[in-house]
């Protein structure tokens, strides 16, 4: 049978995943004050809005920190930290987009990540109240707020980023997004190209798609000799995450 579709051209899908550096996050933090949160409108029904809200630093910085989407965040318990030996050291996270777009509704059937407590997680956790919560079925961020954190609180994380990153005019759009491709791009340099274990991708090659900087992973490979003079040592690290690879693999189990 002749397939006519064939004379049909497909749109090519470019994709230019961009994240921010360390310096452009902390000028952001900056930026999130109460006057530099109003915007004001020439046209439309509202003639000003204020974007700033005062947990709203503390939601980049959960986002950068974790590399999960903003329902996810805006939904993370402190019930939902498990330690060992008395450290946190991984949280659940429900995976709300694969559990939408595959009816799991059911709670043996949902998926879950689990998202690695890091030094400067750890940092983060207790400045929002960690050891006073720990174990408690109350929210990580923003525990005090009472609008809707399925569509209202997300919408004020989103835009709320993209407002007060335009006041750094480096001429770039980033958008929220951008936090979790930071946090994959990273991961995958210290995962050896293998974050998947941790972001809970299918492929590797739909985070090299959508999520890698590849800028940053040619900067990192500034120091890359083709003939290393430390082969142990680069053995040695691969030994380091091939355990980490498997006790993830365990921890899903």
């Amino acid at each position: 049978i002749r397939n006519w579709f064939k004379r049909i051209k497909r749109e090519e899908i470019i994709t230019n995943p961009e994240s921010i550096s360390r310096e452009e996050f902390e000028r952001l933090l900056a930026q999130v004050t109460p006057e530099n949160g109003i915007r004001e409108y020439e046209h439309g029904v509202k003639h000003h809005r204020n974007f700033y809200r005062p947990w709203l630093a503390y939601g980049f910085k959960l986002a950068l920190e974790s590399g999960r989407r903003r329902e996810e965040i805006i939904n993370l318990k402190f019930c939902n930290i498990e330690e060992k030996n008395g450290v946190p050291l991984l949280i659940k996270c429900e995976d709300y987009k694969v559990n939408h777009i595959q009816h799991r509704s059911k709670e043996k059937s949902k998926k879950y990540i689990y998202i690695p407590v890091t030094q400067s997680l750890h940092e983060l956790l207790l400045e929002l109240g960690y050891e006073q919560n720990k174990n408690q079925d109350k929210y990580i961020l923003a525990p005090e707020v009472e609008i809707s954190r399925k569509r209202e609180m997300s919408d004020v994380l989103s835009r709320g980023f993209s407002h007060f990153y335009k006041k750094l005019n480096t001429g770039r759009e980033l958008t929220f997004k951008s936090l979790r491709k930071t946090y994959i791009t990273n991961l995958s340099l210290y995962m050896g190209g293998n974050a998947k274990s941790i972001t809970g991708h299918s492929e590797n090659a739909v985070i090299d798609q959508y999520y890698i900087n590849k800028r940053v992973i040619a900067e990192a490979a500034k120091n890359f000799q083709v003939f290393s003079k430390e082969p142990e040592r680069i053995n040695e690290l691969k030994d380091i995450r091939l355990d980490i690879v498997k006790q993830s693999k365990n921890i899903e189990r």
